[in-house]
């Protein structure tokens, strides 16, 4: 949750995955202040079951693409990229890359419009600011101490 508190609270938008911090972030910020995308973390497990058990992996015919590049020393030395290649590839893309590739893509596309609107892009922007306050230090410290410590 740090970086991407740290990003809304320096004026930064987030594009991130549907988990946990991000919720609890856009619970504060609004859904229209925030670009998230992938599967919802509670099918997270299932989809990882399926990976290691099921009828087979399919990678994203678009990521293999990005792979393909990548084994073409595109973006520099293919063996630097290697373990992140087979990770998703050979070793079951625990973190469901794959699976989120095609709704990452779809999703930045709507940060390209989004951001042609820069009174819109703007007012965003500061809301996230403004709406972060929730998670001021002070109020976690005071929870805390009503909560946990009973002082």
């Amino acid at each position: 949750m740090v970086a991407n508190l740290s990003f809304s609270l320096n004026g930064g938008l987030i594009i991130g995955t549907c988990d946990g911090a991000n919720i609890e972030i856009t619970r504060e910020i609004g859904q229209e202040n925030i670009f998230l995308f992938g599967n919802l973390s509670e099918d997270v497990e299932d989809l990882r079951h399926q990976h290691l058990y099921g009828s087979g992996f399919e990678l994203n015919p678009a990521l293999r693409e990005v792979f393909d590049a990548i084994k073409r020393n595109t973006f520099g030395d293919a063996d630097q990229f290697s373990a992140l290649v087979d990770g998703i590839v050979d070793h079951g893309d625990f973190y469901l890359v794959s699976d989120d590739f095609h709704s990452y893509c779809e999703t930045q596309d709507l940060i390209d419009e989004a951001y042609k609107d820069k009174e819109g892009w703007l007012t965003k922007c500061i809301t996230s600011v403004a709406r972060c306050g929730f998670f001021t230090s002070d109020r976690c410290i005071v929870e805390y101490a009503d909560e946990v410590w009973s002082v």
